[in-house]
């Protein structure tokens, strides 16, 4: 039994929502239509100050807002949530998980002074201009650039975490170096395990519809 006292990390998933329609993604049906199951609930500032005392803030160590559904940056109010934690605890490590497909340039400057240097943005981009959309169907690469160049031009730590696909593979080189030019700190080639049936099988084959509704 954990006591409330002794929580020192969490994990935060904030919202349900998230514009991408990944394929593989459990929130919807093969890229096509949201998951009926979810409700596309939504935490809520008034939520976080309901449901935690303020000495509750200023015991943890790290947070980490992430999702098995959605994309914490589409939370409208993931911003005040961070200012408010931050009036409790200055230097918990708050770290972010997004596709940085929304949001204006301004929204990204105030987030990196509300994370400061106590955390960063992990920036799950999936290839450049020409392939990012191939798997992140509903993401626009200008949008996505201009995310990650706002948010580390006003300061913030930031890390690309860039997932392999045979689309894109030839690619991760040119991205390794623009994640340099463009002042990451850290660049992380992954493979994905959406695509194994188990330890030992690859689906070979996966029916999926991308953001026209056509079968692929």
């Amino acid at each position: 039994m954990y006591k409330y006292q002794n929580i020192r990390n969490m994990h935060i998933e904030i919202t349900e929502r998230c514009q991408a329609a990944c394929p593989m993604c459990d929130r919807n049906i093969k890229g096509k239509g949201i998951n009926p199951h979810l409700s596309m609930s939504e935490l809520k500032l008034n939520d976080f100050q309901e449901m935690f005392e303020e000495d509750f803030w200023q015991n943890l160590k790290a947070i980490q807002f992430c999702g098995n559904y959605g994309d914490p940056i589409i939370a409208e109010d993931l911003l005040e949530v961070i200012k408010y934690i931050r009036q409790f605890n200055e230097k918990v490590f708050i770290g972010i998980n997004t596709n940085a497909g929304a949001r204006e340039p301004e929204w990204w400057a105030e987030l990196a002074n509300a994370i400061g240097k106590h955390g960063y943005v992990i920036f799950s981009v999936d290839g450049l201009e020409d392939t990012n959309h191939l798997y992140r169907q509903g993401v626009q690469w200008n949008k996505v650039k201009r995310s990650m160049e706002s948010y580390i031009g006003a300061g913030g730590r930031a890390r690309w975490d860039f997932i392999v696909f045979e689309h894109n593979e030839h690619q991760v080189e040119q991205a390794r170096k623009l994640s340099e030019d463009m002042g990451f700190e850290t660049f992380i080639v992954k493979k994905s395990s959406r695509f194994v049936i188990n330890n030992s099988a690859k689906k070979e084959e996966h029916e999926f519809f991308n953001k026209k509704g056509n079968k692929k």
